[in-house]
């Protein structure tokens, strides 16, 4: 199960969004955004 800033990540980077853009729209760092996207892929993946 995704955590709620997982989810939010994972749909603006879905909708073609940026990762900078992403930090910036939720308040964290480029790095964080990555963690957050590694980490969906990690429970998304195959």
């Amino acid at each position: 199960m995704l955590s709620e800033i997982e989810l939010q990540v994972a749909d603006l980077a879905a909708h073609g969004t940026s990762v900078r853009a992403i930090a910036e729209l939720l308040g964290v760092s480029t790095n964080a955004v990555t963690e957050h996207l590694t980490a969906v892929y990690r429970k998304l993946g195959p």
